[in-house]
């Protein structure tokens, strides 16, 4: 890792008592969709809040081109489908 970063980037590390070693790590975590982090906490797949027994309905909605284009790009942000994305955006607390 460190081979693969600049002086810069080693002088930054160094500056803030980090190695590239811990940075990796904390990529590794901050990526994961498994394992909690103070960046999103514990990553729940399909509608958490409803029963884990309940049964799943699809459902077809109308919306204009350039907002399912903005659902779609965030989706990919996050690495998952547009479906599971719009189910948490669904499923999460009004703010």
């Amino acid at each position: 890792m460190s081979d693969d970063l600049s002086e810069h980037d080693k002088e930054l590390l160094r500056l803030i008592g980090m190695s590239g070693e811990q940075v990796l790590a904390d990529e590794r975590m901050a990526e994961s969709e498994t394992i909690p982090d103070d960046l999103t906490g514990r990553v729940h797949y399909g509608l958490h809040l409803a029963p884990q027994d309940e049964q799943m309905v699809s459902v077809s909605i109308r919306m204009p081109r350039s907002t399912l284009d903005k659902l779609t790009a965030e989706a990919r942000r996050y690495h998952i489908s547009r479906s599971e994305y719009m189910r948490r955006k669904l499923a999460a607390p009004a703010g």
